[in-house]
């Protein structure tokens, strides 16, 4: 790789900044440039001639999006790669980045690894291309920004088209009419047309005729759509015969439109660019998807691996409580403080755990090591928790539990199952009313009822246990009658809604497997 290329790093938080310099250092790449705003970078590109743009999306005074923009829009920053970094990962904004033509983009937080690999991808292997020189750059004031479309535009004037037949007049008239707006490469024969196809620049679209010598149009397109390397490339048929049966038979063959000669060079050139634009617009839709699986993946990674690595240090604060609170000179505040520390770092703890076993039940990679749970005590334990957390909320919980039972599962699971549930129906209900608790046993299961006056809306009731489904909480996750039923399903058990609108209440009902 190339050791003496400029790098630009723009990004208004410090830390960052020094975190992208370290990859960089490591790899052996020194000849960086720093910018804390937008404008500053803008700078550094009109006086430095820079080939690897890394830039935040949110930066003060001229966003990363909007620098990206003007290198587009510029001759000398046009092709250079550009990687945006950003905290948010809504498809929205990679669409946005991705019409405005940038080379990568990547979802904070992100490792090391993935940064250098992006990186390698992106200069490794044209490490001897310079940018031009910069001196007749126009200033800050002289460009102005580019809306979304025009680098969509853009890329399709910079569209190649390959025009296959074997009359040599029928090429050059083709050629008249689009080398104006495309780059235009020429076939006389299929043989021709597949291998410049198959080749290390393939078409954006290909014209092709029909009636040839030696391997006519329509065995073409079928050995192109058989390859995956150029299956996706846009076959318009450029004919003479305009039969029905020969258009069927065209686009049967993965042919996305048939033009009759002679053409009309209006018609011709709109409906080449109806194809570049639609496949333009799927090569994009392909990116921002692999794009989203990619960050939805380091996600969940770097989530697993963070709360993996959580465990240690909580647990650590734990013990350290714990053993302090087996001296005995302790003043009572002191002591009492030390055990709201122990306590605190206990439920973090579980929480951790929670999130790994969440995974690992996602995953498929969950075993229960299932033991005996007194449910009676569990519930009164859960109780007790809600009530102080909700002691501000004139609403009454009343447990019952007219014997006692005990379930097969995991207690800290189940734990999680009932305060989720407990929690969930305190919040929704009306004030000066009541939620009430029951345990009862159905034959082989443990049936335990949480019923609350307030109904859930219609619009999310299908889909109450479904990941990330919300209504009415501004700060709601949607995950926790999710990991309820997650939990209960992978205890044996399972778990159901029902919505009484006429005496506006609702119903949760956990089923777990009996004991005895």
């Amino acid at each position: 790789m190339e050791k003496t290329i400029n790098i630009l790093i723009a990004d208004d938080y410090h830390q960052m900044r020094l975190a992208v310099q370290h990859v960089l250092s490591n790899m052996e790449l020194h000849n960086l440039h720093q910018a804390s705003q937008g404008l500053e970078a803008r700078h550094i590109l009109e006086s430095v001639p820079i080939s690897l743009i890394i830039a935040d999306w949110n930066m003060p005074g001229m966003s990363g999006y909007e620098l990206l923009c003007w290198c587009r829009n510029d001759p000398h920053y046009r092709n250079v790669p550009f990687i945006l970094l950003t905290a948010e990962s809504g498809r929205d904004s990679l669409a946005q980045a991705i019409a405005a033509g940038v080379s990568d983009y990547l979802v904070k937080p992100f490792t090391a690894a993935t940064l250098r690999s992006r990186i390698v991808k992106l200069i490794g292997g044209q490490a001897e291309q310079k940018p031009l020189p910069p001196p007749s750059l126009p200033r800050v004031s002289d460009t102005p920004l580019l809306g979304i479309d025009a680098p969509s535009e853009e890329r399709l004037s910079r569209a190649s088209v390959l025009v296959v037949d074997d009359v040599a007049t029928n090429i050059e008239v083709i050629a008249g009419i689009l080398k104006s707006e495309y780059a235009i490469k020429v076939a006389i024969s299929g043989r021709k047309a597949l291998e410049i196809a198959n080749g290390s620049t393939p078409p954006d679209l290909i014209l092709l005729d029909v009636m040839m010598p030696e391997m006519d149009g329509n065995e073409v397109c079928r050995q192109l759509k058989s390859q995956p390397a150029t299956r996706d490339i846009p076959v318009i048929f450029l004919t003479a015969r305009d039969q029905v049966d020969d258009v069927v038979d065209g686009l049967a063959l993965g042919a996305v439109d048939y033009v009759v000669k002679p053409a009309q060079p209006a018609i011709l050139k709109a409906r080449i660019r109806t194809h570049l634009r639609l496949s333009q617009a799927r090569r994009d839709l392909l990116r921002q998807n692999a794009a989203l699986a990619d960050n939805a993946r380091l996600r969940e990674d770097i989530e697993r691996i963070t709360h993996h690595d959580l465990k240690n240090p909580i647990s650590a604060i734990s013990h350290t409580a714990e053993l302090l609170l087996l001296e005995s000179d302790w003043p009572d505040t002191q002591r009492e403080r030390l055990q709201l520390l122990d306590g605190a770092a206990r439920q973090a703890l579980d929480l951790v755990t929670l999130s790994l076993t969440l995974y690992k039940i996602e995953q498929g990679q969950f075993r229960l090591e299932s033991a005996r749970i007194n449910l009676g005590r569990l519930l009164e334990t859960v109780v007790q928790e809600i009530k102080v957390q909700f002691a501000w909320k004139p609403v009454e919980i009343r447990l019952d539990i007219p014997v006692a039972q005990s379930a097969l599962g995991e207690n800290a699971l189940c734990r999680s199952v009932f305060a989720n549930l407990l929690k969930n129906a305190v919040e929704a209900s009306p004030d000066e009313t009541e939620v009430h608790v029951q345990l009862l046993r159905a034959g082989g299961e443990c049936t335990i009822t949480l019923r609350n006056h307030g109904v859930v809306p219609l619009l999310i009731r299908e889909h109450f246990f479904d990941k990330y489904v919300s209504h009415g909480k501004s700060d709601g996750t949607g995950l926790g009658s999710y990991s309820a039923k997650l939990l209960t399903e992978a205890q044996g058990g399972r778990i159901s809604l029902a919505c009484d609108d006429d005496a506006a209440q609702t119903c949760l009902t956990v089923y777990l497997p009996a004991a005895d």
